[in-house]
């Protein structure tokens, strides 16, 4: 996404306004501590849609009353702004140069129309239509908001900061790199966006992907569906055999010439013919004493193998009562560990004998043995329970076989009984019949589901979403997007400063939890928070964030929505602490002399100015190759650096604020036209305050802040 940063500023109680302007490429604000160059990235933030009011207390928030950022996106435009008080923000798309936006700001009351401020998560919303990321829905799974889940967050500008913006005490810290992330809902919320901002996925992605995913959890539940649809017909067909069998044994003709898996293929016509049917006896037949042999041969043998189960279970469960009454009793008796012996001597001769000590050592390993039994006494019990639980299952499982068999014989003595009873054989085999239609019909009954067929369909819906799902290709893009950054990592990481046992760098970023690491064939993958000194942590962070940067401008052209837009606060205190700077010009040796530093001040001071050339560097090669100059908007106290090339480091200073802060401490009853006169004064003095039109006394208070527990 093209777009930077024009200008940020304050518009005071007097309508004034108070700003930087800043162009693409590098751009510096400069000034010794406690003037409000930390405010500069505050503000912005604040104005972007944190909830959270982080800027800096003191004659800043005194003297405000807008905040504002103005953005230049590609064909518009965008001014944000907020005050203090209120938590809706402005948003509007103003026409017109820079110069004629800043003269309507000057007449608040008029620009800043009421309808333009939104609440903030309208706002939120606003703005991300200008980047292209407003989206309704980002879950691939809809599954679990039946179980109470709420819907993922979807992609806000809020995950953009993470990647824009590093404080002070973020830029130089091992133990985090990316602003927000002390939040784990934030952290992810940004590592599961970034696909969105690539623009690898769109929202039809997501709908396809809920489709893809709720047809699948309907496949597995029809497929759970088929074992049990399956086992009800099983069960069905196996009971019309039996009771086809019992018409036959008792009519002495069969009842049909169906068997019970055709009747289950064809319920309706086989219940039609069945019920039709006419009873037909034909008492020639031993169809009865057939089947009755044949019963109670089965049930013999099925006796035999449920007794020999008994058989097995007591020997099993004798086995564990044996090894538990063993257990009590060595419980109580004491073991020997050792066998102790004295030194044996010959009663005749008084020789020594070595026979005792020999029969001692056997003893001890018989001792020894017999210990590591006792111990493995619990483990045969454990193995014994197991074996009674299988015992049991197959005991179970082959007695409901033998009380099956026992049914079906006691049915077969029923017929006798009946006839005993003076009940004709056509009552019995019409008994019979008209249970078998009951059997049919309550089957007939049964809610069916058409699981071959809605099987059928489902999958061929799959078949036509999973072709559209993987031309999205996520996965391999994503790991196209890692190499190319750890690609970007080494090329701009070679031209840092890092520590020796750092060189060549090799710094590596995982995507799946945006982890940093230098990977070394010597000390293997080397985390940030163990890399040594400070420096190695900037480089680290700024190696990445360039990265980043550089990755997000060459995939412009693809749909990236990230804009190039990078604030680096104080990055030189890991050699020039920023808090012990407040002379009236940047003086490197009198900083080194309070650290104690000056015998190496001089490669500090080269390893500043290198680090700008890098920055210097970085805008201009990216440019070259993507055709998007980055913006990147460093606070901090370094001046007067010497630059490599023909470029200075003067040209890239947007504001200098050494004897006068980001806004001026009002001199009570003067009149705003006589501080005008003043600035213009001072500017005149000291060119590098040309391009912002304020400056001011020395701050009271500290502006020190803390900026890494912001919140969207």
């Amino acid at each position: 996404m093209k777009c930077f940063v024009k200008s940020v500023g304050v518009i005071d109680h007097d309508n004034e306004i108070h700003k930087v302007i800043f162009k693409p490429g590098l751009n510096v604000i400069t000034g010794k501590s406690s003037m409000g160059k930390s405010a500069i990235i505050e503000i912005f933030d604040f104005c972007f849609g944190n909830s959270d009011d982080t800027i800096p207390k003191g004659v800043i928030t005194r003297r405000s009353q807008y905040y504002f950022t103005i953005l230049q996106l590609e064909s518009q435009t965008v001014v944000l702004a907020r005050d203090r008080v209120s938590d809706r923000v402005f948003i509007s798309e103003v026409p017109g140069t820079l110069d004629e936006i800043l003269t309507r700001m000057k007449e608040p009351k008029k620009f800043f129309s009421p309808n333009l401020f939104l609440p903030l998560r309208e706002f939120k919303k606003e703005l991300g239509r200008h980047f292209a990321i407003t989206m309704t829905d980002i879950d691939e799974d809809q599954s679990g908001r039946a179980l109470g889940k709420s819907k993922s967050a979807t992609p806000s500008v809020r995950s953009f900061v993470s990647f824009m913006l590093q404080h002070q005490n973020l830029v130089a810290n091992k133990h985090a790199l990316f602003y927000r992330f002390d939040e784990k809902e934030k952290r992810e919320q940004v590592i599961d966006h970034l696909k969105i901002f690539m623009n690898f996925v769109d929202q039809d992605y997501f709908w396809l992907s809920q489709e893809y995913n709720a047809l699948k959890a309907d496949q597995r539940k029809l497929e759970a569906q088929i074992p049990k649809t399956k086992d009800a017909k099983e069960k069905f067909i196996k009971r019309v055999d039996e009771l086809l069998a019992e018409y036959k044994s008792a009519a002495g003709t069969p009842l049909t010439a169906l068997t019970g898996a055709q009747i289950a293929a064809s319920l309706k016509s086989s219940l039609e013919k069945i019920s039709n049917a006419n009873v037909r006896i034909d008492s020639q037949t031993d169809d009865y004493a057939v089947q009755k042999k044949e019963l109670e041969q089965r049930r013999s043998n099925q006796t035999l193998v449920v007794r020999q189960l008994n058989d097995q279970l007591s020997a099993v469960r004798s086995s564990i009562s044996f090894t538990e009454d063993f257990a009590k009793n060595i419980s109580k008796t004491p073991l020997p560990e050792y066998a102790e012996i004295k030194e044996a001597h010959c009663p005749f001769c008084d020789s020594p004998s070595q026979h005792i000590e020999h029969e001692a050592n056997k003893l001890t390993d018989a001792i020894g043995w017999m210990n590591k039994e006792l111990r493995t006494s619990s483990y045969a019990r454990e193995s014994f329970r197991e074996e009674e639980g299988r015992i049991l299952s197959k005991h179970k499982e082959e007695k409901e076989k033998l009380l099956d068999i026992q049914a079906k014989i006691t049915q077969l003595d029923k017929q006798v009984d009946d006839l005993k009873k003076k009940k004709t054989v056509d009552e019995i085999a019409l008994r019979v019949k008209h249970r078998i239609e009951i059997v049919i019909e309550d089957y007939a009954s049964r809610p069916k589901y058409e699981v071959d067929g809605t099987l059928l369909t489902i999958k061929n819906k799959l078949l036509e979403i999973k072709p559209r799902l993987d031309a999205y290709n996520v996965p391999k893009k994503m790991s196209d997007l890692s190499d190319l950054i750890n690609s970007e990592m080494a090329r701009i990481g070679a031209g840092f400063d890092f520590e020796e046992a750092y060189k060549p760098i090799n710094l590596k970023f995982d995507l799946h939890n945006f982890d940093l690491w230098h990977d070394s064939t010597e000390m293997g993958s080397v985390y940030l928070r163990s890399m040594g000194s400070g420096a190695n942590w900037l480089y680290s962070h700024l190696t990445l964030f360039l990265a980043l940067h550089s990755v997000f401008a060459l995939k412009h052209e693809e749909g990236c929505k990230i804009p190039p837009i990078l604030f680096l606060d104080q990055p030189t205190q890991v050699y020039f602490p920023a808090k012990i700077d407040h002379g009236q010009a940047f003086d490197a040796k009198a900083l080194a002399v309070f650290t104690n530093t000056t015998a190496r001040v001089d490669a500090d001071l080269q390893s500043v100015s290198n680090m700008f050339d890098k920055l210097v560097e970085f805008c201009q090669q990216t440019k070259d190759a993507t055709g998007m100059m980055p913006q990147i908007i460093v606070t901090d106290h370094a001046d007067e650096l010497e630059l490599s090339g023909d470029v200075t480091f003067e040209s890239f200073v947007r504001a200098t604020w050494r004897t006068r802060g980001f806004i001026a401490d009002r001199i009570a009853g003067a009149p705003a036209e006589s501080l005008d006169e003043e600035v213009v004064a001072s500017q005149a003095q000291d060119p590098t305050q040309a391009s912002t039109d304020d400056s001011g006394e020395d701050l009271a208070g500290d502006l020190a802040e803390d900026t890494t527990g912001g919140s969207a």
